[in-house]
């Protein structure tokens, strides 16, 4: 009954509490779930004692190991100084390091370093470019109540470095104009210059001047062309994509530069038509691209370099002009195209040329006329005004006969005292006769290129030498392969024939060699300049040269002599029957440098001479056809161009002494060479005889030993 009136009676107030309480710590329980799974929390990373006691100095001192600054106390704080490595291994620009100034105030860090960029070579608009950047990270951590740390912050900025020198956010611009009053007088300055010109007052000759100075060079317009902030935006980030591209495409060949001022490129060429190019753009290697800031905004140019003539200003001004017409193309593109139709810029028409022209011809009247109405400035007085004052003088009236049009200048006529002299001793010696000489030969002409000389020339019956065929061996720039090329191609001004092209076998590297021949004689030992791209000369080898001879004055005909390196070579006039000889000294021989083999004399070969091919073989071989050393002869064609001879010499493996070449062992130290002796075979009587230890593969093992043939046992029964 109990029991029964305490369930009738219902909870108490203690039990009513403690069933609350449990709910309320479900909620809690379900609460903390869902905010969990909402939001999973990240591990923080463990806090070390001195981290926390001292946040600065840890932070600093995490600095000092890793840069090594040059710091500087005071009361505001800690100034270190380093340079930041950039760490990304295909960083586009050329630093080698960014030069900080990072100031640590001593309220840090509560209160906010600040950073400096000092580097010379970078402007003043990326240097504060790479402030505003790093301000941004510091910014970004206090916003978001992160835990920053000054390493933290300058490992972001390494990271965000190419992006930061490659957008310029330029910030907002302040334009500052003089107060000069009311509107009346801000326009008085404009209409100033044109008061000048409607003064009757002046005298004529000063108006005129006025009027030529004023067209050749026009004003500027007062109101430069403006651009919005979206449109320079795209253009800096266009440019950085394709200065990129450039860089990648173009960045790994030799002759490639990147100058200092950030907009200029210099960036090696090959037209791919040479025949079709001017003679002086033949040359041609290497071209300069200016890129300026706002590109595409504004149109890239070039700028060539190396070369002379009216065909470089035509080039560069029909590039430009087709650049205005074809903005959308890279600058990649646009020097593809410029390899491929340079031809059609160097033609180029410049119409504009011809208004200077005759803006310069307009001024040049007028100062005759200026000159004409001014006694003062009288022209100067001529030669025969000079003679005139010299009585004791006698002028002689130049021969119309002697007057011979220069083929270099379009105008007949006189010349001075000189050139008569030099016109008059030519004919001369025409006159007297002497060799021929070819009109294709200027040994006058500017030098350039690599020079052909013979220093220690010695003729003997020769008038002129001139080289018909060379050969010679060149040396690729980029892997210094050698290659023999055989009849360079001789070229001329005149011709303009094309140089000889040439691919590396190695690396493929495009090679063109040309020749501009020079005669020799006794006073002149200079054969020519050889022309040469992406390669340098190696050696001259067997060429042809054809004398004159110094008797008759008649040519040796082709292919004339051959002469060597080193070697006399000797010829005989089909004229006269007169020998012609060219001394041993006009070839000299070329100084072979020292072999160097690394070896010792008493000791061992490396791997006692053993090479990949032929692993008892202990011994070099010095080969007749190139007089070099290999293991054997798989190795020498390996390494060389031409087929093997055979090898007299050899150097032991055991001594390393070089001797004669023998079949077997050695002549000093008496090592066999060739391998182990008797490896169980007849081997033709020199390797093993004896019939226990010789190898059951050789057939002598079970054959009889002399003696009758064996009788069957029929033959026994009889």
């Amino acid at each position: 009954m109990e029991n029964r009136s305490f369930d009738d009676a219902g909870p108490t107030p203690q039990i009513q509490a403690i069933v609350t309480g449990a709910e309320r710590l479900k909620i809690g329980e379900n609460q903390s779930k869902q905010s969990s799974a909402a939001s999973p929390a990240q591990p923080q990373r463990p806090v070390s004692k001195l981290e926390q006691s001292d946040p600065r100095e840890f932070q600093i001192n995490q600095l000092r190991r890793r840069y090594r600054p040059q710091e500087v106390n005071d009361a505001q704080g800690t100034t270190l100084t380093f340079g930041l490595v950039p760490s990304d291994p295909d960083f586009p620009f050329e630093l080698e390091r960014l030069h900080c100034v990072l100031h640590v105030p001593s309220s840090y860090p509560k209160g906010r370093p600040t950073l400096a960029v000092t580097n010379s070579e970078m402007e003043a608009a990326y240097q504060a470019n790479v402030v505003r950047g790093f301000n941004e990270i510091v910014d970004f951590t206090y916003r978001t109540n992160g835990r920053g740390t000054l390493l933290g912050w300058l490992n972001s900025l390494d990271r965000k470095l190419e992006s930061l020198l490659t957008t310029l956010e330029r910030g907002p611009t302040l334009k500052f104009f003089a107060n000069l009053g009311d509107g009346s007088t801000t326009k008085e300055p404009t209409k100033a210059p044109e008061k000048p010109l409607s003064q009757p007052s002046l005298s004529q000759g000063h108006s005129k001047a006025a009027s030529v100075a004023t067209k050749p060079a026009p004003q500027a317009p007062s109101v430069a062309a403006k651009h919005t902030a979206e449109a320079k935006a795209a253009a800096e980030k266009r440019r950085a994509t394709e200065t990129k591209q450039l860089e990648a495409r173009l960045g790994r060949l030799p002759m490639y530069q990147k100058l200092s001022d950030g907009k200029t490129y210099v960036v090696p060429i090959q037209p791919t038509k040479k025949d079709r190019l001017p003679r002086t753009l033949q040359v041609l290697k290497t071209v300069k691209l200016i890129v300026p800031p706002l590109y595409p905004l504004e149109h890239s140019s070039i700028k060539l370099q190396g070369v002379e003539g009216p065909e470089v200003k035509t080039t560069e001004v029909g590039f430009t002009q087709w650049v205005q017409q074809t903005s959308q193309l890279s600058l990649v593109s646009q020097i593809n195209y410029l390899a491929s139709n340079i031809h059609k810029f160097a033609e180029t028409p410049l119409p504009k040329e011809q208004e200077p022209a005759e803006d310069v011809h307009s001024t040049f009247e007028e100062d005759e006329d200026e000159n004409l109405e001014e006694p003062t400035k009288a022209p100067a007085p001529s030669s025969t005004q000079d003679i005139e004052d010299k009585p004791h003088l006698v002028v002689i009236p130049r021969p119309p006969e002697w007057s011979v049009p220069n083929p270099n200048s379009g105008t007949e006529g006189t010349s001075d005292e000189s050139s008569y002299e030099d016109e008059y001793s030519d004919e001369e010696e025409d006159e007297e006769g002497g060799a021929p000489v070819p009109a294709s030969v200027d040994n006058n002409a500017p030098g350039r290129g690599v020079a052909l000389s013979f220093p220690y020339l010695e003729l003997y019956g020769i008038e002129l030498l001139e080289l018909a065929s060379l050969n010679i061996t060149i040396k690729c720039d980029r892997c210094k392969v050698s290659l023999d090329v055989k009849n360079v191609p001789q070229i001329t001004d005149e011709k303009g024939q094309v140089p000889k092209m040439e691919s590396c076998r190695k690396c493929a590297n495009n090679m063109s060699v040309a020749f501009r021949k020079q005669l020799m004689h006794s006073h002149a030992n200079r054969a020519g300049y050889l022309e040469l791209g992406g390669c340098t000369i190696g050696d001259m080898l067997l060429s042809d040269f054809i004398p004159t001879c110094s008797e008759c004055s008649t040519a040796h005909p082709a292919p004339g002599i051959s002469a060597v390196r080193g070697e006399s070579a000797m010829g005989i006039c089909r004229q006269c029957h007169r020998k012609m000889v060219t001394a041993r000294g006009a070839l000299p021989r070329k100084r072979k440098p020292q072999e160097v083999l690394g070896i010792v004399a008493g000791q061992e070969l490396p791997r006692r001479g053993r090479c990949q091919h032929y692993a008892k073989s202990q011994r070099w071989f010095r080969f007749s056809c190139c007089s070099k050393v290999f293991p054997c002869d798989k190795c020498h064609d390996a390494e060389t161009d031409h087929p093997n001879e055979h090898a007299n010499r050899m150097i032991c493996g055991y001594c390393s002494r070089e001797q004669i070449y023998r079949p077997e062992n050695c002549g000093i130290c008496k090592a066999v060479l060739i391998g182990k002796a008797g490896s169980g075979f007849w081997e033709g009587g020199k390797g093993t005889r004896n019939r226990a230890l010789m190898s059951r593969k050789d057939p002598r093992k079970f054959k009889r030993i002399g003696g009758n043939a064996p009788t069957s046992s029929s033959s026994k029964r009889k």
